[in-house]
């Protein structure tokens, strides 16, 4: 039985992703900048502290918890140091003047302190297969929220973008895209997992949030959150291949399946003014901006190879280093990161950062767990835009490894002691 502190932190924790889309609310305290999501964070962080105290329960510190903590705290450590030798001010070419101190320990603050905190506490709540279930059918049950909401300012003119992309109230239809994805990912998961067993009422809820969240991607236009899911979908067939051989024609045609109704997808978009500017190489548009985009960070990787730039620094330098770069002024001024994970946590986190990162990649995969299929969704998606370095994406980001973490742990477990999952059953 645990102590009702302790409960009241676990309601907490599987509540908490309806609280991410709250770092939109901003506000100060005694002149330092927060968001309501970060107070949350912070709080369910004092609680799980002081519900330890309450019921004299220690840190869980198994090996592999450990593993993990070691990446954890040199992503952290390269956060930090990029955040330290970052300038005091950047003179931007607006002649603004930036902070560039301030605003760089607000985002640490915000997009990679936070979260890691948030992390810790997800370790040591969730214990069990059905607690890692649970909090990822929140994130479903969150995104989809998000996706009525974007409906519902549609429908009043607003969460529209000027060329008729859904955004919700996020600043970009890529956002909303980008928060939509894992959850796309983990509720196909959910629906295939019940096979050819007569459909339970819990899978009409999954294939009911599943036509809200794919309707509301399609919308938003994002072909790197569509090549996301379809890329997600593809490695977990070829892992099933691999893993059943003796199912190469199952998995054959399900494959085949999915690259026809991928195609299908591109063919329904041939026509549209989007995807010709997504061809179009010579004039403005969203692939000639992200060469210009790839182009610049590579630049500002190059002279900043150890520390990186600083976190949440990446439009200040872009908005400076762009014309002498591309010897010209750049298509677009205002590009807040890098649209490419690696290369983001390359500069934001300096290369102890990026190093990092490649080996929690590679502690995710020392087994597999079902969650990996919404962390594949995130890497491929990742490859076109920034699927981390933001507040309410670095929280899901850390819900998914510590779902990972979680079930992982109960599958060595089960290895160790194949009698307790005997007992269970019996």
């Amino acid at each position: 039985m645990r102590p009702p502190f302790s409960q009241f932190v676990r309601k907490l924790v599987f509540i908490s992703p309806f609280v991410f889309p709250a770092y939109l609310l901003r506000f100060q305290v005694v002149g330092i900048p927060f968001t309501a999501a970060e107070i949350f964070i912070y709080l369910l962080f004092g609680l799980w502290i002081l519900s330890l105290f309450q019921a004299h329960r220690q840190v869980d510190w198994d090996v592999k918890t450990r593993w993990y903590w070691y990446v954890v705290f040199l992503i952290l450590t390269g956060a930090t140091l990029g955040a330290l030798t970052a300038p005091d001010f950047l003179s931007l070419p607006s002649g603004e003047i930036l902070n560039a101190k301030r605003a760089t320990l607000g985002v640490w603050k915000g997009w990679a302190m936070a979260p890691i905190l948030y992390f810790a506490v997800l370790t040591q709540v969730l214990k069990t297969e059905a607690d890692a279930e649970k909090i990822l059918r929140s994130l479903i049950y969150s995104a989809t929220l998000v996706c009525l909401l974007a409906y519902f300012f549609g429908l009043f003119g607003a969460g529209i973008t000027i060329d008729l992309r859904l955004r919700g109230f996020y600043e970009s239809a890529n956002y909303l895209a980008l928060y939509i994805v894992p959850a796309v990912l983990i509720n196909i998961y959910f629906l295939l997992r019940c096979g050819t067993a007569p459909p339970s009422h819990q899978d009409y809820i999954d294939l009911s949030t599943l036509v809200v969240l794919l309707y509301s991607l399609f919308f938003t236009q994002s072909y790197a959150g569509v090549i996301g899911v379809f890329g997600a979908l593809g490695l977990y067939a070829l892992y099933f291949l691999f893993k059943n051989p003796k199912q190469r024609k199952k998995i054959g045609v399900s494959l085949l399946i999915l690259t026809a109704t991928f195609v299908v997808i591109i063919v329904s978009q041939l026509n549209t003014p989007k995807f010709r500017q997504f061809l179009d190489f010579k004039n403005r548009s969203s692939t000639t901006v992200r060469l210009e985009i790839y182009q610049t960070s590579y630049h500002l990787v190059k002279n900043n190879i150890f520390t990186g730039i600083g976190p949440g620094l990446f439009q200040a330098n872009y908005q400076i280093s762009a014309p002498e770069v591309l010897e010209r002024a750049p298509l677009e001024w205002n590009m807040p990161h890098s649209h490419n994970i690696f290369i983001g946590f390359w500069l934001n986190a300096g290369l102890i950062g990026l190093i990092a990162f490649l080996i929690l990649i590679v502690l995710c995969h020392t087994s597999f767990t079902f969650p990996l299929i919404a962390l594949w969704g995130i890497l491929v998606h990742g490859l076109f835009d920034m699927p981390f370095w933001k507040n309410d994406l670095a929280m899901i980001f850390w819900l998914i490894v510590a779902s990972v973490l979680v079930l992982q742990k109960l599958s060595l477990k089960k290895a160790q002691n194949p009698k307790l999952e005997t007992r269970k059953k019996s």
